[in-house]
């Protein structure tokens, strides 16, 4: 299974990531992408349903990372992840991304 360890992200924006409530979760779903959740409990289990936004990078996409946020379009089932456009060459420009849509959103 693949996953990060949240804890090599910049010290930076895990505190950015802090300041807001939330919290960081790369549980094992997938064997070639990796999931790294922004999400208002730290619970693995529960991420689904707490996930503000996520960053995912590929196996196919080289060193490149594509963030999602959670944008509270009513659809169903009830999950409405929009991709932020850009070039996010590193885990925490995807985290940062996220974030500064979760502040515009929430």
């Amino acid at each position: 299974m693949a996953f990060l360890d949240v804890s090599k992200i910049d010290r930076r924006v895990r505190n950015e990531v802090k300041q807001r409530g939330l919290f960081l979760v790369s549980p094992d779903e997938d064997e070639v992408d990796v999931f790294v959740f922004v999400c208002t409990d730290p619970n693995p289990k529960d991420c689904g349903f707490t996930r503000v936004g996520q960053v995912v990078g590929t196996g196919t996409s080289g060193n490149f990372c594509h963030p999602y946020v959670m944008d509270g379009v009513d659809t169903e089932p009830a999950v409405s992840l929009t991709m932020l456009r850009g070039i996010f060459a590193s885990w925490e420009d995807g985290i940062k991304a996220v974030l500064v849509a979760y502040d515009e959103w929430h």
